[in-house]
């Protein structure tokens, strides 16, 4: 059988893999693919030690496809306005943090590149 990764499968695996990498290095997971109105987060997390608040888009891709890039402007301020909308408890003395998770999914495994404080909260800059 031929690897054939398409959207419908990449996507959840590299899901998995980022939640899997993120559990082994001691991480918290307190929510997935939070609906949060019309916006979506994929992972919200505690690092280890506990003071802050990690909001993680996840990136997967099978190719060398440039994964960065994909979490543009628009995104960025997508997922801010969602993680306003968080429970208080969440948050509480806690500092906010985007990270991106980059996952190249693989025939037989994912790497998982977290890359932390990826990008601030663009609306501040924009008004």
């Amino acid at each position: 059988m031929i690897f054939s990764p398409n959207r419908y499968t990449i996507g959840p695996r590299g899901e998995r893999a980022a939640r899997r990498w993120m559990r082994f290095r001691g991480w918290r997971i307190l929510g997935c693919n939070i609906r949060l109105g019309r916006d979506e987060l994929d992972i919200v997390a505690v690092p280890r030690g506990g003071g802050v608040l990690a909001i993680v888009e996840v990136k997967a891709t099978s190719g060398a496809d440039p994964i960065l890039r994909r979490v543009d402007i628009p995104k960025q301020r997508r997922i801010a306005r969602a993680a306003e909308r968080l429970p208080h408890e969440w948050n509480r003395n806690r500092r906010l943090r985007f990270d991106v998770a980059c996952v190249e999914v693989g025939r037989w495994r994912c790497r998982v590149r977290m890359m932390e404080a990826a990008f601030d909260d663009t609306r501040l800059r924009y008004r």
